[in-house]
């Protein structure tokens, strides 16, 4: 059994660190009254959001509703599963608990409406709701101000040491006090992550990278792609300073250039790689894409250790001498330059039109938008003349001359 499981508390006091944390949580569930605020854990993964839900359940005599926001993103989703629960709260005199996980993973998108739907469901809520995130990003504000929030940090290395010692001390293990050091230092106050690498390596196995240096991205992709020798281009993912991450939590500037799906992707598609090589390399990115979220799914964090074999084997055949460099855009400059310059225009006439007909800016774009143009070319109107009937500014009127002027060059 895996020790991350096996020594995974029961109560609340067994938990490692953010005491402060517990203990908030404890008072908000033992005074919670019909209406009370939802709480809002936030915090980075393995550190015990899930475990604190399911102790707090255990111990004040709750049946728990576990539910993964993110499988559920939009409006009806969401309704669909939450209201009946609100519902039937007294039904057969049992006590409800509802945990929705991962809410950072839900839509903003205003087509969709996910986040908007539950902060309206969460105002009145009838059984007390836990949710929980990775991080305090923009699309969960508007949520975050009608809960009370708690924020969890990562565990301090002292106490990782502590508990690692008591953990081996049970199982009757022994590592190194450099194999120890090595361990917490590369859990990143991680528990789960701590007590994983500990079985491997008690298990014969090193599982953590290397923890001496670590190669910046783009050092590490041109690297991997320039290596003859399997052994050597895998090291050099191995010690990249990247992650896998799940992007349906959405990622700061910074996460997006050290995503390593991200930046293999980027580099291969803007790089003179041949067909045949491209597509076989986009094939192993995909699958490897589907692997990271289903381990994010389903919390099997362990198995994050394989990717950067998985990867380095998977595109070795497909990729060497190809001259494949390293590029943070997926899109090569001089077409990206264009895109900017268009999507700034495009963006403030959709804004505008969207206004007028009372639906999205994605909703006209993709549906609406490209039946106008037709219109205003079968009619043979001066896009600068209905810009000023409908009242839109010059730029406007300018973007539309030039959306106009490119659907007539194509049919040319």
């Amino acid at each position: 059994m895996m020790w991350s499981e096996l020594y995974r508390p029961i109560k609340v006091q067994q938990m490692v660190g953010n005491e402060g944390a517990r203990l908030a949580a404890v008072k908000w569930l033992s005074g919670w009254v019909d209406g009370s605020r939802p709480l809002l854990l936030i915090g980075p993964p393995g550190i015990g959001k899930t475990t604190l839900v399911h102790t707090l359940s255990q111990q004040f005599n709750y049946d728990l509703i576990e539910l993964n926001a993110s499988d559920n993103r939009n409006k009806i989703g969401i309704e669909t599963r939450i209201l009946p629960m609100f519902s039937n709260a007294g039904l057969f005199g049992r006590k409800l608990l509802l945990f929705l996980d991962e809410v950072d993973g839900l839509s903003g998108r205003e087509d969709t409406g996910g986040i908007d739907s539950l902060i309206n469901i969460m105002k009145e809520p009838t059984i007390p709701v836990i949710m929980a995130a990775n991080t305090k990003n923009t699309k969960i504000k508007d949520l975050a101000k009608i809960c009370k929030v708690i924020e969890l940090n990562s565990i301090p290395p002292r106490l990782l040491m502590i508990f690692l010692d008591n953990v081996l001390k049970k199982e009757n293990r022994q590592l190194s006090l450099d194999d120890k050091v090595s361990v917490v230092n590369n859990s990143k106050g991680d528990i789960r992550s701590m007590l994983n690498n500990a079985q491997s390596k008690c298990a014969g196995y090193n599982s953590t990278r290397s923890d001496t240096f670590e190669i910046d991205i783009a050092e590490a992709i041109n690297g991997y792609f320039s290596m003859g020798e399997f052994e050597e281009a895998e090291n050099f993912l191995s010690q990249a300073d990247a992650a896998y991450l799940d992007p349906r939590f959405g990622m700061s500037a910074e996460e997006r250039r050290k995503d390593m799906i991200n930046a293999l992707f980027s580099s291969i598609v803007s790089s003179p790689i041949d067909l045949e090589g491209l597509a076989e390399a986009l094939d192993v990115l995909s699958k490897i894409d589907v692997i990271i979220g289903r381990i994010a799914q389903n919390r099997y964090w362990r198995l994050m250790k394989y990717l950067d074999v998985m990867i380095a084997y998977g595109l070795f055949s497909s990729t060497r001498q190809k001259g494949i460099k390293y590029n943070q855009y997926g899109v090569i400059w001089p077409l990206m330059k264009h895109i900017f310059v268009r999507g700034q225009s495009m963006k403030n006439l959709l804004s505008s039109l969207s206004k007028q007909t009372h639906v999205t800016k994605s909703i006209f774009g993709s549906i609406y938008f490209p039946y106008l143009l037709q219109l205003l070319i079968d009619k043979k109107i001066d896009p600068r003349e209905f810009s000023n009937i409908s009242n839109l500014d010059e730029k406007s009127g300018e973007a539309l001359t030039k959306e106009m002027d490119l659907i007539m060059g194509k049919k040319k």
